[in-house]
């Protein structure tokens, strides 16, 4: 059984989050941009697509790999941890190949596994995700809201919830954003439940450099800029003319991505008039790979107690499961 609850369009802040880029009032907080689609033919915001080149062509970027094999492999440790007679509440599914590749084999670990509910903010993602899992697993009950998960004022009631957020998503906030973000997700459940996440505990600078310096993943971090320059019809800005670097910062575990003004710029923002200066530097969202240590305090901060956590064969992609 398949239903969508809800078709509520959202809407980022873009004209706020551009201004406070570009006047330097905003660091490291664009990752929400970063999965722009293209409108026509000749449209430069190619985000989503980009994302999926990264996975498919990019031999050393290796965290949705590593994550899928972790799925693959320990899901039944640790599904066995949860116990049978949960429902599923997963936090952005995303494409069609995430969902076989990572949401589908952990299911299957479950032991009578009650339901799935998808919270997706794209429909056309939301409704493949659906119809997978429907197929896939015809015994549940599968549902969906469109919507994006960060914005969600209730949700349905289940016996025994668990929150599944997959992916490196949860790796581009800040600490503080991380404490408000499980505070915000331990009182939109409301009662005991679990929650599984997954992060890049990696520490070695050289692999790091490897996944992520490379000219596609500047092309995907880029498309932030034309995503402005679209959406905002910033006619003056050249959104091409930006240089891409990562950089490594081992004492806060921040792998920054920055991308740097190669050349000076003028344009009118709604009612500001910015300059950029040539070498000038934007820090436009961070990775942070957190040891399991810290992460586990970070998540415990928002007042959830660690159960136990599993890693990939390659030690770098960590499952962790937290009860709230």
């Amino acid at each position: 059984m398949t239903n969508v609850i809800g078709d509520k369009k959202v809407v980022h802040k873009l004209e706020e989050d551009a201004k406070a880029f570009f006047l330097d009032q905003l660091d490291g907080n664009l990752w929400p941009y970063l999965y722009g689609t293209p409108e026509d033919e000749n449209d430069l915001v190619t985000g989503g697509i980009l994302y999926n080149e990264i996975l498919t062509q990019e031999p050393d970027y290796y965290l949705y790999k590593y994550e899928a094999e972790l799925f693959q492999n320990k899901g039944d440790f640790l599904t066995n941890i949860i116990g049978s007679d949960a429902t599923i509440i997963e936090l952005g599914p995303g494409s069609e190949q995430s969902v076989r590749l990572k949401t589908i084999p952990l299911l299957r670990s479950f032991i009578n596994l009650k339901g799935y509910l998808g919270i997706e903010i794209s429909q056309s993602f939301l409704d493949k995700a659906l119809a997978v899992i429907s197929s896939e697993l015809p015994n549940i009950h599968v549902s969906g809201i469109q919507n994006d998960f960060t914005q969600l004022e209730s949700l349905p009631e289940f016996d025994k919830p668990v929150i599944l957020f997959k992916g490196s998503t949860i790796g581009n906030l800040r600490k503080d954003e991380v404490q408000d973000f499980m505070s915000y997700i331990k009182n939109l459940v409301g009662k005991t439940h679990y929650v599984l996440l997954v992060h890049d505990a990696n520490q070695d600078e050289v692999s790091l450099m490897k996944a992520y310096n490379t000219p596609k993943v500047a092309m995907f971090v880029k498309n932030i800029i034309f995503r402005f320059h679209r959406d905002m019809n910033l006619v003056d800005l050249d959104p091409s003319a930006f240089r891409y670097q990562s950089e490594w910062h081992s004492e806060s575990h921040d792998l920054k991505h920055i991308l740097t003004a190669t050349k000076s710029q003028k344009f009118v923002l709604g009612n500001q008039t910015v300059e950029i200066k040539e070498g000038q530097k934007f820090h436009t969202l961070s990775s942070f790979k957190y040891p399991t240590d810290v992460f586990q305090k970070l998540i415990s901060s928002a007042g959830y107690k660690p159960v136990d956590f599993t890693f990939d064969e390659s030690g770098r992609m960590a499952a962790h499961i937290f009860e709230g």
